[in-house]
């Protein structure tokens, strides 16, 4: 029993010293050494950092699948021409037959390609509802996407001509032959 005790008080005793600041640094095998940075900033001036890399591109994630890819190509082309025609047409059949005839095309376009707050998830109906533009929109850049069974989320951001860019949520249905989009019902 009395050297059970001592063996715990030794093996105590050597966690307590490496735990402690001051202690001798833990051998460290030197083929294994890693070099650390240098502390502090380099000689002749401050650190210079590259701004982290934005997530969005102008060209859709290249790991979506091939249909989806293509699908998204299409839909960037029309949104830097301005084809108001085929922007309004992108909606799921149900979506659209439900939900366009009850709103301006602004409005319904702000619903389908989910801009703004209704890309969130704790959306609340403001007075201050979004409407959606095409004659205002340089462009669309998307950013991630995820799989949600029959549905591909996809994150991006249009781009206006002026003022801040305007996040957006496309939940693409793309198994259906011709790819549509399921835009937030109200």
């Amino acid at each position: 029993m009395k050297g059970g005790k001592a063996l715990l008080f030794i093996m105590g005793t050597a966690l307590y010293l490496t735990a402690c600041p001051g202690s001798p640094p833990a051998r460290v095998d030197p083929g294994k050494a890693q070099t650390a940075p240098p502390e502090g900033p380099p000689e002749g001036g401050l650190f210079r950092t590259e701004p982290e890399r934005s997530p969005y591109r102008e060209a859709p994630p290249e790991t979506l699948p091939p249909e989806a890819r293509s699908y998204l190509e299409t839909l960037a082309r029309a949104f830097r021409g301005g084809d108001r025609a085929f922007l309004l047409s992108q909606g799921e059949a149900f979506f659209e037959a439900e939900v366009r005839p009850a709103y301006d095309e602004a409005s319904y376009l702000a619903l389908l390609y989910r801009i703004g707050p209704y890309g969130e998830d704790n959306f609340r109906a403001e007075s201050n509802v979004p409407r959606l533009f095409p004659e205002e929109i340089d462009h669309i850049e998307y950013a991630g996407w995820e799989e949600q069974g029959p549905l591909l989320e996809i994150r991006g951001r249009l781009i206006r001509k002026a003022g801040p860019p305007l996040p957006c949520l496309i939940l693409l249905v793309w198994k259906l032959p011709e790819p549509k989009i399921q835009g937030r019902f109200p």
